[in-house]
């Protein structure tokens, strides 16, 4: 077996040949050197230490989000949550067709083309009355003002919950998401409690959803809530039944945690790499129709969600490596979104590349089934900062980052305009 790197040449010894930690502050804030060693030297990657396997190189990245037989999502979503049995909790991120699908089929419903369309003017509406804040001041957290409150406004409302749950619910993300740097696989892993959301119900935020749920039977609005409340399930026997209140808790803690995490680390990056590439800023500046293939060209660049976990279901021969069936496996998609074997000059970052596909969203059976509301949010809110702040500075020095698990991005990051 290769231990720590040794694949495609380079050496058995952990501390001679590529390493990559995904628990590692240190690799964890520029990944990219690490990611670019693994996709030439170690393109089937095994870490001893946190018992896991990793494929980098974008074609193998694809192949693994397409093949959710072999590379199964019930046993965790997350490396710190694989485990041997799949999990009985009612979130479709970890359920395999057919369940997935069929679980999929009613989240799709507050994702409609009508809803988003509709998104458009309430997204700059609510960006523009963040930026309001900022008036008057020559540097601000970009972050803690803007980026990391859109977010939770816009799924929240989309979801169902009435206003002023955004900051609570941010911080609730933050919270729920966060990890330490690990020693090892037993340090990293994280509890079955944790993941099931055991006491969600008693954090505020959800403890809402009983009285929503009750709120939408007597009086059906435009929302998901509304949705999932009139939804029925067919199951494998043929026959239906509504959701219960574990399911439409699953579905709302989902859908308010990617959906707040994802923009809010888009935009942050949005941030960062703009400042860092302000030829590309001015671009978007002159013509804001750019915008759209701009927003790709970020997802591209810095994906928000970088690793997609998986079980592996079989035996597997990747490279001429052997991959055998109850590994866990870390499908590196920010990294296939990097490698030179698909992407020309793959770390320059421009507004006007032809992008086919980028893995950033995922691909398959579990595409990003908010990517649409992620674009469009994404898009708006740029548009309406470059309106305001066509040019700004970032202190270097002030830029903190978020660990999780599941997600990179800032925690901070302070504009000077």
């Amino acid at each position: 077996m290769a231990t720590d790197s040794q694949v495609d040449g380079s050496s058995d010894s952990p501390s001679e040949g590529v390493y990559y930690d995904p628990y590692n502050y240190e690799i964890d804030c520029d990944p990219y050197p690490t990611w670019r060693r693994l996709r030439d030297e170690a393109p089937v990657y095994y870490n001893e230490k946190f018992d896991f396997w990793a494929l980098s190189r974008y074609d193998d990245v694809l192949d693994g989000l397409l093949d959710s037989a072999t590379y199964s999502s019930a046993h965790g979503s997350q490396l710190n949550m694989l485990q041997p049995e799949p999990y009985d909790i009612p979130m479709m991120i970890m359920k395999d067709p057919p369940e997935h699908t069929r679980l999929r089929k009613l989240v799709a419903r507050a994702f409609t083309p009508r809803r988003i369309a509709e998104l458009e003017v309430k997204v700059a509406e609510l960006s523009n009355e963040f930026l309001d804040g900022f008036e008057g001041q020559s540097e601000f957290d970009y972050i803690a003002g803007f980026a990391g409150m859109l977010p939770p406004t816009v799924i929240l409302s989309l979801i169902g919950y009435p206003e002023g749950h955004a900051a609570e619910f941010r911080a609730l993300a933050d919270n729920t998401l966060h990890v330490e740097e690990a020693e090892d696989a037993a340090s990293a892993q994280v509890s079955q409690a944790t993941i099931a959301g055991d006491g969600a119900l008693a954090d505020t935020v959800f403890a809402l959803i009983p009285d929503l749920v009750q709120e939408r039977l007597d009086d059906p609005q435009d929302d998901l809530i509304s949705d999932l409340v009139r939804s029925e399930i067919t199951e494998e026997d043929g026959t239906t039944r509504k959701l219960t209140m574990s399911e439409i808790v699953g579905f709302v803690q989902l859908l308010g945690l990617a959906g707040t995490e994802t923009v809010a680390r888009l935009l942050g990056f949005a941030a960062v790499t703009l400042a860092r590439n302000p030829d590309q800023r001015q671009l978007l500046v002159d013509d804001p129709s750019l915008l759209t293939n701009g927003v790709e060209e970020l997802l591209r660049y810095e994906a928000p969600s970088p690793v997609q976990a998986r079980w592996v279901t079989r035996d597997v021969a990747v490279h001429g490596i052997t991959i055998p069936a109850g590994s866990k496996m870390g499908l590196l998609n920010a990294s296939a979104n990097r490698d030179e074997r698909h992407f020309p000059d793959p770390d320059r970052f421009d507004v006007q590349r032809n992008i086919d596909r980028h893995l950033t969203l995922g691909y398959g059976t579990h595409f990003c089934i908010g990517a649409a509301v992620a674009r469009l949010e994404t898009r708006v809110a740029l548009r309406e900062t470059l309106k305001r702040f066509p040019e700004w500075g970032i202190d270097e020095s002030r830029v903190e980052h978020v660990h999780t698990a599941s997600v990179r991005g800032y925690s901070s990051v302070v504009m000077q305009v």
